[in-house]
């Protein structure tokens, strides 16, 4: 998959019975070009040719990597599933935008293809995001016997999965994630993101904006997904006349104010975080004066931080072959469980 970020690729491989059975086998990582980064952040529409083509050739790429470096042959994978690209997320207006030519990868990897993992959620009412939960939920009932949990997926988006004491879960967006840091960065410093959150620690917080960009959320139509861009220009478009050190400090601030309030209300015994955002020690910092030190990244429980949503869409492909729900009333607001994805078959 490619997130929101629009970093690279990230690619897992799992073994999974769609159900309480999962073991990681490996996971690998292919970057964008600057190039291909500045031309997404410009226009998808202006650029869509070069973009779609290199999104492909990434996808590839990180696949074949993966083959390679497990020594596991093509033939011997019985399903891949592919979310793609998130081009545009729009809950309001009950539409939601993945590309990815998953035709092509059925040629190139000769096997069963499943994507389009959102399509079936939305037309039957839900708002096709978030789909990962129920991977959470499984793969977090295995090593822990405290709860609730609070997995925290940030991404370009910030998004949570609740694990509650009696291993029921639920699942939301929670607001901006690396988003309008990694565009502020790269416009200002040419930089791909703010590592460790070292130019975000210089700048000083202005807490009357941070509280004006709560705000403008909350107004947002939908309260359970986001879509990046959204966010990103309300992030912004607030903090436009401050000087940047002061506007990555506040928007970083702002970020962990609203996983604050968003999460806090479980009183989670730990909150574990993944995603590119989990290497942003400024804002673990900020988290774990609020929730008392019980933050601690993917790798402190024995995962993979960066393949943690890559391995949820091959458990949510075998889930899908199997026609087991994927989507919840209490993840999508979907009116009742449903599967879903699209399979595109070799066989």
């Amino acid at each position: 998959m490619s997130g929101t970020s629009f970093d690279g690729v990230d690619v897992a491989m799992i073994e999974t019975n769609g159900e309480s059975y999962i073991s990681f086998i490996d996971s690998t990582f292919v970057p964008y070009t600057k190039k291909e980064r500045k031309l997404y952040r410009s226009s998808i529409t202006d650029n869509y040719s070069y973009l779609t083509s290199s999104i492909n050739e990434k996808h590839i790429m990180a696949i074949k990597l993966l083959l390679q470096k497990t020594k596991i042959k093509s033939e011997s994978i019985d399903l891949i599933g592919l979310h793609g690209q998130t081009f545009s997320h729009k809950p309001e207006e009950k539409w939601s935008w993945q590309y990815i030519n998953a035709a092509k990868f059925v040629k190139v990897f000769k096997t069963n293809i499943v994507s389009d993992f959102r399509l079936n959620d939305i037309n039957k009412g839900g708002e096709g995001a978030p789909l990962v939960p129920i991977y959470h939920a499984n793969i977090a009932k295995k090593f822990s016997k405290d709860f609730p949990i609070a997995i925290l997926n940030i991404g370009g988006v910030c998004n949570v999965t609740i694990i509650k004491s009696d291993k029921s879960f639920l699942g939301y967006d929670i607001g901006p994630g690396n988003g309008p840091i990694d565009k502020i960065v790269s416009s200002k410093f040419n930089l791909n993101f703010d590592k460790g959150g070292e130019i975000s620690k210089k700048g000083d917080i202005d807490n009357t904006i941070g509280k004006s960009i709560i705000s403008e959320i909350e107004k947002l139509p939908s309260k359970r997904s986001y879509d990046r861009k959204v966010l990103d220009d309300i992030c912004i478009r607030q903090t436009i006349n401050m000087n940047t050190l002061d506007a990555l400090a506040t928007i970083t601030k702002t970020i962990a104010d609203l996983i604050v309030t968003k999460v806090g209300y479980y009183k989670p015994a730990k909150v574990i975080l993944v995603g590119g955002g989990r290497k942003n020690l400024t804002l673990k910092s900020y988290l774990n004066d609020q929730f008392k030190s019980k933050v601690v990244v993917g790798e402190d429980v024995g995962w993979d931080g960066d393949s943690i949503e890559a391995q949820a869409f091959a458990y949510l492909a075998v889930r899908s072959v199997l026609g087991l729900d994927i989507t919840f009333p209490w993840t999508t607001g979907v009116e009742n469980s449903v599967s879903g994805g699209v399979l595109h078959s070799y066989y």
